[in-house]
């Protein structure tokens, strides 16, 4: 095991020297473009470090939008992934229109993720947005994100999870909040929910 991370590690240098990545990242991003999802249990093991030095590793990868961490598992960005318009910007899924969320900034770059619940993320992260699109989720058209009403975490899994739904009218959004619970809230309490759950994570 330790002749492959080695073998790995010398491949990596040669092809990105940046000096501002350290070796066991390198090998993250490496692991990462091989598989969907690891856990962060697997990557301490196979580098023979503790959670918390990796942890520290992928702290500096997350804020670069390489990786995404949740729940223990770190996944792959579609920025990583070479900015495929078909994955998720945020956790490199597949993107289903019905569920989709858009980003527009300032210089009119435009961010496809595959849910509310990363879209509401990626705001979050980014600095210079200047527009949301959301999908409504009982009748698929497309609504502004800021304008959304969101149920926070229903018992209904969509994609990401916890599970974000966004709906045009509070009215439906109560409707289908009876049916599978959760809380609904709007644009700006949706974030700090999810910004929230992903620091106790």
């Amino acid at each position: 095991m330790v002749n492959v991370i080695l073998c790995s590690l010398q491949l990596l240098i040669t092809k990105d020297n940046n000096p501002s990545m350290n070796y066991r990242q390198k090998l993250i991003l490496d692991k990462l473009n091989q598989s969907e999802v690891v856990t962060i249990a697997t990557l301490a093991k196979e580098l023979a470090v503790s959670k918390m030095t990796i942890h520290r590793d992928l702290e500096g990868l997350q804020q670069a939008g390489l990786i995404l961490k949740q729940h223990g598992k770190v996944s792959a960005t579609a920025k990583l992934r070479r900015d495929d318009p078909t994955l998720c910007a945020m956790c490199g899924q597949k993107i289903k229109e019905r569920h989709t969320f858009t980003i527009i900034d300032t210089e009119g770059r435009k961010f496809h993720l595959c849910c509310p619940h990363c879209g509401l993320m990626a705001y979050s992260r980014q600095a210079n947005n200047w527009q949301t699109l959301a999908t409504d989720f009982i009748h698929g058209h497309v609504i502004t994100g800021a304008q959304g009403h969101y149920l926070i975490d229903p018992e209904l899994t969509i994609c990401c999870s916890p599970s974000v739904l966004a709906f045009s009218s509070h009215e439906e959004a109560l409707k289908f909040q009876k049916g599978f619970g959760g809380q609904i809230v709007n644009f700006h309490r949706a974030i700090q929910f999810l910004t929230q759950s992903t620091i106790n994570s």
